[in-house]
């Protein structure tokens, strides 16, 4: 295996081929306290993914695109989004939903869903409202990258183990509490802790990677991984863990 990723913080990647293609996800940079980089010293994007319009994985897509040109896979409001109020070349826009796979520059995309809503408000008032989606990416013949986008868990994910045989999974472990705000009521993320270890069984990883927080150190990825060393101690989970720190590069 010789995929590459690096890390944005928060759910941005940068997924690298062994042909050198990057390609980008929800790359959430301008005013993410974790970014290792801005945008504008990004140096290669051949393909972007966006699984849907908030704010944090929306990001600087329209930048971005705009520079390298690169198309981008994603649903229909985001690309309402990107085309009408961003100026984004209609031409650069590979429009989908679940289950329609494409293979772009020959890279196989599978959109799957995102239990998850997916909104903005553009600057007209106007609300851009659609399906949130995840993705499962094959980089290699044995590597098939799962990005959840903000999923909460659904027993579709047996399915999806069986079917498209995702074996890495950047699942995203807790509410990036320490740089959003958030009502003090909610007690989770999208996922639990448990939910976590439950949905990487069900999708069959591999290879588990943290993902949506800011900090490694953060309190939410040290419950998950509480949580994992207990499900493992118990016999119930196997999965390697990776733990990242925003900017270094993980080769799986």
């Amino acid at each position: 295996m010789n995929t590459k990723i690096i890390f944005f913080g928060f759910a941005g990647y940068d997924i690298i081929t062994p042909e050198n293609k990057h390609i980008i996800i929800d790359p959430f940079l301008t005013n993410n306290p974790a970014a290792p980089f801005k945008w504008e010293e990004l140096e290669k994007a051949d393909l972007m993914l966006i699984t849907h319009n908030a704010y944090d994985h929306f990001g600087d897509a329209p930048h971005i695109i705009k520079k390298f040109k690169c198309p981008v896979v994603c649903a229909k409001d985001v690309a309402y989004n990107l085309t009408k109020y961003h100026k984004v070349d209609p031409d650069l826009i590979r429009v989908t939903i679940w289950g329609m796979e494409l293979e772009v520059l020959g890279i196989r995309v599978r959109p799957v869903e995102s239990v998850h809503w997916s909104f903005a408000v553009a600057d007209d008032g106007q609300l851009l409202s659609g399906p949130a989606m995840g993705f499962i990416i094959q980089t290699e013949p044995d590597v098939r990258i799962y990005h959840p986008g903000d999923t909460a868990i659904t027993q579709d994910m047996k399915l999806w183990g069986e079917l498209y045989k995702p074996n890495v999974g950047l699942m995203h472990v807790m509410l990036p509490e320490d740089s959003m705000p958030h009502m003090e009521c909610y007690k989770c993320g999208e996922l639990t802790e448990h939910e976590v270890i439950l949905a990487s069984k069900w999708l069959g990883l591999e290879h588990v990677i943290a993902s949506h927080y800011v900090s490694p150190d953060s309190l939410g990825v040290k419950s998950f991984l509480d949580e994992a060393v207990r499900s493992k101690e118990m016999g119930e989970f196997t999965a390697k863990i990776t733990v990242l720190e925003p900017g270094k590069v993980l080769t799986i």
